[in-house]
């Protein structure tokens, strides 16, 4: 039996429903500056963050009050999490169909505890995948092979080779080939339908 492991953002949720990232209009919205952003929480928290290693939240209300905006923390996280959540209906129908004939499906991602939740449940992607497997949950995150490994002893196969993982960053699927699953780049849902033919 093989079964499927899929990288979420980028491969499942394509970002803001205009196109593009989700911090487009975060300027205009919330009168925060993306690059601001980046350059002050993303750069030197979200390693830490992902890796379950801090909470988001605490780190958000220590930090907030320097970018001197007018919106509250939480009204951020709502901000982002509604704004990176457009599901491709594509992969969805492909992952479905999968599902349907007797696979299992699985999320590999890099995500923290919060949003890992708010796709899991608010998106209800716990319909289309078996369980999703994270970074802040595992304690590792992509390309380190240590996620690779703990993420493997979750599925229900023993040998790597059962695994078909695709996943839009090219260093995670170069990883993911080196631990021995059958991973592939993903550009769009062509390749998913072709990494699942028999």
């Amino acid at each position: 039996m093989k079964v499927l492991v899929l990288d979420c953002d980028g491969v499942v949720v394509k970002g803001h429903r205009e196109g593009g990232r989700w911090d487009r209009h975060l300027a205009r919205d919330l009168g925060l500056k993306a690059d601001v952003l980046q350059e002050r929480f993303f750069k030197p928290h979200w390693r830490a963050i992902a890796l379950g290693e801090r909470h988001m939240m605490a780190v958000l209300a220590q930090m907030w009050p320097e970018f001197g905006c007018a919106s509250t923390a939480d009204a951020f996280v709502d901000y982002w999490f509604e704004n990176d959540a457009t599901l491709d209906e594509d992969v969805l129908e492909a992952v479905d169909a999968w599902r349907g004939c007797g696979g299992k499906a699985y999320l590999g991602t890099v995500q923290e505890h919060h949003r890992a939740a708010y796709l899991w449940e608010t998106l209800g992607l716990k319909r289309h995948f078996d369980a999703i497997h994270y970074s802040a949950a595992l304690g590792a995150g992509k390309p380190d092979v240590a996620f690779y490994e703990r993420l493997h002893a979750e599925l229900p196969v023993k040998a790597r080779s059962d695994v078909i993982f695709l996943d839009d960053a090219l260093p995670n699927v170069e990883a993911a080939r080196t631990f021995g699953w059958r991973a592939s780049h993903y550009r769009s849902v062509h390749d998913l339908r072709a990494a699942l033919r028999p």
